[in-house]
């Protein structure tokens, strides 16, 4: 899994450490442990939207996430899968 700055910077926000992408990169068990923090995190936030996900496939729901971001899978949803910005 990549993770860019953006979602590396929420990692070090939602669990107080800090690391740079250079440092990121260099230790091979830090993207295993990010990427468990991802999809728990996506997990909540899926869980978050209640009955307005319960149309969707949660595996969808992840895959929206993780290329257009939380935010964009709660609009994704909210728009009931009209929002689709081009990659």
């Amino acid at each position: 899994m990549d993770f860019g700055k953006a979602r590396l910077q929420h990692y070090h926000n939602a669990t107080g450490t800090t690391l740079t992408q250079d440092e990121f990169i260099k230790d091979a068990a830090l993207p295993d442990k990010v990427a468990t923090w991802h999809i728990a995190d996506l997990e909540q936030a899926i869980n978050a939207l209640g009955g307005k996900a319960a149309n969707f496939d949660c595996d969808g729901l992840r895959a929206v996430a993780d290329l257009g971001g939380v935010g964009g899978m709660k609009q994704f949803v909210r728009t009931k899968g009209e929002y689709n910005p081009s990659d």
